[in-house]
């Protein structure tokens, strides 16, 4: 016996000694014929029909157009935020590490400069207020006089 008789013989033992598959078979295809006709079916409600129906409430183009520039501003925004926090910052050729530490002292004196800011303005807006109070009551007496 040779080598191609021993290994030929192996196979037909193992052919002889092996379970039927027809079963397995026939369940996988019944289980994949079911899957396809359920995501027939769903293409076809969300797809076909619902698109149709759906046009007139989609927005105009001006409308979108507004979206898409307000989602690129703000994803812009939040990358260069997060890219601060996590890229190093590269001075004069030496590559410092901590761009969080950096973000967070910018931020925070960002912070502080617009609570200033917003402290100044709405000091100014009582003023303006009083003043306005003031000149109404003038207007007011000025009219009973007369």
């Amino acid at each position: 016996m040779g080598i191609w008789d021993y290994t030929s013989s192996t196979t037909d033992s193992i052919k002889r000694n092996a379970p039927d598959l027809t079963s397995v078979k026939g369940f996988c295809w019944s289980s994949y014929d079911k899957s396809r006709a359920a995501v027939t079916i769903i293409h076809n409600a969300v797809r076909v029909n619902t698109v149709d129906k759906l046009y007139p409430y989609l927005p105009d183009v001006e409308t979108r157009s507004d979206i898409a520039t307000n989602l690129a501003k703000k994803t812009a925004t939040v990358a260069v935020r997060e890219g601060v926090k996590l890229v190093s910052i590269q001075s004069n050729g030496l590559l410092i590490v901590g761009g969080s530490i950096v973000y967070n002292v910018v931020s925070q004196s960002h912070s502080r400069s617009s609570d200033k800011i917003s402290k100044e303005h709405t000091e100014e807006l009582k003023e303006l207020k009083d003043k306005v109070k003031k000149l109404e009551k003038e207007l007011s007496d000025s009219k009973k006089i007369r």
